[in-house]
């Protein structure tokens, strides 16, 4: 039977593209495949390799201008679901509302996967706000900002036969401020499992590591100036950044101008395999975000063993101890946790606390939950 069943993918990212709605997409896509459906994959982006893989995708490049850029997105999305049975979207917007809009009209049933929340996103990004978003919520600045969106995006989610997510927070947010059913929305972790143990000992100038987009709810204004003051008050350690986005140019400024310079580096977007090595050869990593979803980064770098220093407003899938946690509205508090890391007797026993967490989601088990919920609406 399976055979005859065909499925849409519709994601704003994919491969070469990383992060988790690229990797999740990729790694289902490939299941879907090896357990004969029919898969296609509709994506915005390039890529410069050529795509060899058992299913089909269809790219939208990226350098089209916008409106243009979406139409022909829509477009690509219609014709390929003529004769699918099941269309899954990995955001809510981009690929989102295409693939909703076009299942609606042939029927088709409907999931969509949320990774975060695209109202309270863009408005901090552009800096019109800066708040979590819990707060951004509770005081209903949505409501201001963006009411037709949120408007569009509960009209769709009301309307959606399975909702994926992979953290409490945002299931909550949904439920909440979207008036969601909890029993429409499906929890599925994301894989946290431990890949190998590192050694406990401190490097000669310990790194402070942080990967991601370069915006400013990301909060590295932060991260730098505390960096700066460590770097004064112990004459050591070096911070290096990666990643690309709109805040770049103000960082590299600030970076620029400081005297401590040449011990902060900021590094291109890279392959999963190089970030490792990174990881691996990191103090600790950072995840410093007004709110921090289930950042994949601080995920894989507690799966190789480092130590992480994490906003107290996140959706992580595993209870870090109270030495991981700060308030990222509190530069004070960030500076003292994130200096006990330099000490060697501080850093062994973070290094045993990350070894003692629960890490025991699989790929095999997530794949497994999205394959009895996609047959479950067969």
């Amino acid at each position: 039977m399976f055979n005859q069943m065909k499925i849409v993918l519709a994601t704003g990212v994919f491969y070469p593209d990383v992060g988790g709605p690229a990797i999740h997409c990729r790694k289902i896509a490939e299941m879907l495949t090896e357990r004969g459906f029919k898969v296609v994959v509709v994506t915005y982006g390039e890529n410069p390799e050529g795509d060899n893989f058992k299913f089909s995708v269809k790219r939208i490049s990226r350098k089209i201008f916008k409106p243009l850029r979406w139409f022909i997105y829509s477009v690509k999305v219609f014709f390929s679901s003529f004769d699918a049975s099941v269309i899954y979207a990995f955001d809510v917007t981009a690929a989102g509302m295409p693939a909703f809009l076009t299942a609606k009209l042939f029927g088709k049933r409907f999931i969509v996967r949320i990774g975060g929340d695209p109202i309270w996103e863009r408005v901090v990004e552009k800096g019109k706000r800066f708040v979590s978003i819990t707060k951004y919520y509770k005081d209903k600045f949505y409501l201001v900002d963006k009411p037709y969106l949120f408007r569009a995006i509960r009209f769709m989610l009301g309307r959606t036969d399975k909702i994926v997510t992979y953290c409490f927070l945002l299931r909550d947010l949904y439920v909440n401020y979207y008036e969601i059913s909890k029993d429409k929305i499906e929890l599925i972790f994301n894989p946290f499992l431990k890949k190998e143990s590192l050694s406990a000992s401190l490097k000669r100038q310990p790194k402070v590591l942080f990967a991601g987009r370069f915006v400013s709810y990301k909060n590295l204004y932060l991260v730098i100036g505390v960096f700066e003051r460590i770097r004064k008050s112990l004459g050591k350690g070096e911070l290096v950044l990666i990643g690309d986005g709109p805040d770049e140019e103000i960082l590299k400024g600030m970076i620029k101008k400081s005297k401590f310079s040449q011990a902060m580096r900021i590094l291109p977007k890279m392959p999963q395999e190089k970030l490792f090595e990174h990881i691996q050869s990191s103090l600790v990593c950072v995840g410093p975000a007004l709110t921090e979803f289930n950042p994949n980064f601080i995920l894989e770098s507690l799966s190789l063993g480092k130590p992480v220093l994490l906003s107290k407003e996140n959706g992580l899938t595993v209870k870090l101890p109270e030495e991981f946690l700060f308030d990222p509205n509190n530069e004070d508090e960030f500076k003292m946790k994130l200096e006990r890391f330099f000490d060697d007797n501080f850093y062994k026993e973070a290094v045993g606390k990350v070894k003692s967490l629960s890490m025991d989601q699989t790929w095999e088990e997530v794949l497994d939950m999205h394959w009895k919920l996609i047959n479950k609406l067969l």
